[in-house]
């Protein structure tokens, strides 16, 4: 037996203390509760693993921090907005991340509103979680309690209430002026200023401030730390006007007078077409009467038929001599173009209207469609495409442009042409493990001229992937055609769709700035692409290899495909079947491939199931990929909205007196002999 070695003071007061106790307990003083206390909370534990997941049980949350949109301490929140932040720590004091913190106050919900719907946020990495209130009732001037409640990993910890009163803003303007107050016609001048709290003329941020011009344009904005700043651009007014500046929480408003001057002043005006296709173009001016042109001629492709930038952009100025006229509105329409050319959008042919900017420059975007002249069902005596600029203000200063022309690669412009044996070919084969073997297809490049040639003429070659057999070849004296031959061997794109350049630098063809291998089919020269430089003259066409695996993919309508059963009559069931990947599926398999149907009858009811398959216009039980597939982009969408031809990858299985328990055999077969069978089963 122990006995304590407390002294007897100590023990007659622990007596004292239980005896009192009890005696509470018993005549139901005291608070009501057991006097047995509870285990008291020892903080973190040690759990014997190293674990120290226990240091953040213990949830503690800091007292509110308010302060106003200048960044002190308040407990008036106004329209303007408050912030309110705590810190969340645990048992050590270390900071919280991502500890979930909702803001509560007792306000009713039309007199104040958090920055999101909540008022709930999570905490940075530093334990910090903020959130701003603001007032939102013109009347409510009381006062009311903010808590915030944190929560992590299951333990949740209120803090300490925060009292607050809600009190609305005075905003005033202050320091509001206008950098210019007399403008030139068609000038321009910046709007400054504060916004301030007439209760402390702290400056205010995050004010938002509107601007009406009785004419002219000028744009809102909102205050930051400097204050707010605008412009406001005359266009054409002339004479005195007036901005009016609106503090739009509270209706404030300025008026600030501007005058500009009459454009009888500025004299003669002027459009000049200053560029076609580069910044480097010649000038040409109109004054009045409008006859000249820029010098240079603007040459856009036909889509589907030229390698050639489909989209030009035409930029006029309007000045008088070296003054810029700017936000001037400038009226261009079409006058002679096919009918499917745009001016702004493709196909449109409607009169547009641009403003200038603060060069007084306007860039109209050009589109050709597929025509090549004005009217491709008629011999036309004028093929070139005209445009012409207005001023809306001045209809008698205007400017014509009519050296634009779209063509194809097969006129006399681009007289050489080339011509693959095929432009499918098989350059890989996929198991089904999804191991790629490298695979060595190729195809004949054969260059051909529109005439035989006076001397010998040498073609040269540029690919995007693959192995050239030569970079070039010779078409003798008397001669049309030469050829190399491309190979699969090599770099292989991801798209699988490999653009072979080959042109000859020849007098009277076509400028060297407009000859390039365009790698990624958008009908422009970018950074990193082979190109020619525009001394020289050259003819060139382009041509699009694919790539292909002979693993085929396709459309997700095979996948688990039931076909309608047929009993009565016949069914028709169309897929699609691609030589690329599931993400690009830009080619069709190899040229040479074939693809066969046959019907398993299985059932016995006295009728045969007969099947076959349809595409591009035949029907057999067995079809073959062509030599010869569209490979025209199949994101460039053409005038009609459609995309590339698709018909080498679409076919369609037709079936007859078939009925559920009957299949089809589907069979592809590539040309290095790549077996790939699919069942098709009847509902």
């Amino acid at each position: 037996m122990s006995y304590s070695s407390r002294p007897l003071s100590s023990k007659l007061f622990q007596l004292t203390a239980l005896t009192l106790a009890l005696t509470l307990a018993g005549c139901g003083g005291g608070d009501g509760t057991d006097v047995v206390a509870p285990t008291p909370d020892s903080g973190v534990q040690p759990d014997g693993s190293g674990n120290t997941d226990n240091a953040i049980r213990a949830v503690n949350v800091s007292p509110i921090t308010l302060t106003d949109s200048s960044g002190s301490p308040t407990r008036i929140i106004t329209s303007t907005g408050a912030t309110a932040s705590v810190k969340i720590t645990d048992a050590e004091n270390q900071p919280i991340s991502s500890a979930l913190v909702t803001f509560n106050t007792d306000a009713p919900m039309s007199s104040v509103k958090f920055a999101n719907t909540n008022g709930t946020v999570l905490t940075n990495a530093n334990g910090i979680a903020t959130m701003k209130l603001s007032a939102i009732s013109a009347t409510d001037t009381g006062s009311y309690v903010l808590t915030a409640t944190a929560n992590y990993n299951d333990t949740e910890r209120q803090g300490a209430s925060y009292f607050y009163s809600l009190q609305e803003a005075n905003l005033i303007f202050d320091k509001v002026k206008v950098d210019e107050n007399t403008l030139p016609y068609g000038g321009s001048t910046d709007i400054t200023g504060l916004v301030k709290d007439s209760a402390n003329l702290e400056s205010q941020r995050g004010i938002e401030i509107g601007f009406e011009a009785s004419c002219g344009s000028v744009s809102d904005t909102t205050t930051n730390i400097l204050g707010f700043r605008t412009t406001y651009n005359a266009e054409t007014c002339e004479g005195p006007q007036t901005v009016v500046a609106t503090i739009k929480e509270n209706n404030t408003s300025i008026r600030l007078p501007i005058t500009v001057n009459q454009s009888t002043n500025l004299g003669a005006l002027s459009i000049k077409c200053i560029s076609g296709d580069t910044p480097q173009f010649p000038d040409s001016s109109a004054d009045g009467s409008g006859s000249e042109e820029c010098k240079n001629p603007v040459v856009l492709g036909a889509i589907g038929k030229s390698s050639r930038p489909s989209q030009r952009t035409l930029e006029f100025v309007v000045s008088k001599g070296d003054q810029a006229f700017a936000y001037e509105n400038v009226k261009v329409e079409l006058l002679n173009a096919p009918n499917d050319f745009g001016i702004g959008n493709a196909s449109n042919q409607l009169p547009q209207t641009y403003k200038t900017d603060s060069a007084g420059v306007i860039r109209v975007t050009l589109y050709a469609g597929t025509q090549i002249k004005p009217d491709d069902d008629k011999e036309t005596k004028d093929k070139n495409i005209k445009v012409r600029a207005t001023l809306i203000s001045r209809p008698d200063v205007t400017a014509e442009f009519g050296k634009i022309s779209v063509v194809s690669d097969d006129e006399p412009t681009s007289s050489l042409k080339i011509t693959p044996t095929k432009n499918v070919l098989a350059a890989t084969s996929t198991d089904d493990k999804g191991k790629i073997t490298e695979l060595d297809g190729s195809t004949k490049l054969i260059a051909t001229l529109s005439e035989s040639a006076n001397d010998t003429t040498t073609i040269r070659f540029v690919a995007e992937g693959g192995t050239l057999s030569n970079n070039t070849c010779k078409i003798e004296r008397g001669n049309k055609t030469c050829n190399v031959t491309l190979s699969t061997k090599g770099v292989l794109p991801n798209d699988r769709r490999v653009t072979v350049l080959a042109y000859s630098e020849v007098g009277n063809g076509t400028s060297g700035k407009y000859v390039f291998l365009d790698e990624n089919e958008n009908g422009k020269r970018d950074n990193g692409e082979f190109g020619l430089d525009g001394s020289d003259e050259y003819i060139y066409q382009q041509t699009i290899i694919g790539f292909a695996d002979t693993t085929p993919t396709f459309s997700k309508t095979m996948e688990g495909a039931v076909l309608a059963s047929s009993s009565n009559g016949t069914s028709q069931y169309q897929f699609q079947m691609f030589g690329t990947n599931k993400q690009n599926k830009n080619i069709s398999m190899p040229s040479g491939t074939t693809i066969s149907v046959n019907a398993l009858d299985d059932t016995k009811n006295n009728k045969s199931c007969k099947v076959e398959i349809a595409s591009r216009g035949q029907v057999d039980n067995e079809l073959t990929v062509p030599d010869e597939v569209d490979l025209y982009a199949p994101l460039t969408p053409k005038p009609t909205n459609k995309t590339q031809n698709d018909s080498d990858k679409t076919y369609v299985i037709r079936t007859q007196q078939c009925v559920k328990g009957d299949k089809v055999r589907l069979v592809v077969v590539a040309p290095e002999g790549t077996v790939t069978t699919k069942e098709l089963e009847f509902k």
